[in-house]
C-alpha cells in the first residue's frame, strides 16, 4: 500500500467516521478492524495523528453504545446520541 493510497484510505475513515452512530447497521466492530489494517510501520508521522483521531472519535462511539440511553447527554436539538 502505497502513501498516497492510505492517504486516501484514511480521508475516506474521516468522512464515514463524521457520519457513523452505534445505531447504524453496519458495527462498529467493523469500522475497528477497518482501522487495524493499516501498516503502522509504513504511517507517516501525519498519517498516525490522524488514524489517532478517528480511534478517538471510534472509542467514543464504542463508549456511548455501552452506557445507557438514560445516562446519555441530550443534543441540542432536544434528542439523545
Amino acid at each position: 500500500m502505497s502513501y498516497h493510497d492510505i492517504d486516501k484510505e484514511i480521508a475516506h475513515l474521516e468522512l464515514v467516521f463524521g457520519k457513523i452512530s452505534t445505531n447504524d447497521r453496519i458495527p462498529l466492530s467493523y469500522w475497528r478492524n477497518r482501522l487495524g489494517m493499516f501498516p503502522k510501520t509504513l504511517l507517516m508521522t501525519t498519517q498516525r495523528a490522524r488514524l489517532a483521531r478517528l480511534e478517538a472519535a471510534l472509542r467514543s462511539l464504542e463508549q456511548s453504545a455501552l452506557t445507557p440511553a438514560a445516562e446519555r447527554p441530550m443534543r441540542a436539538t432536544g434528542t439523545r446520541s
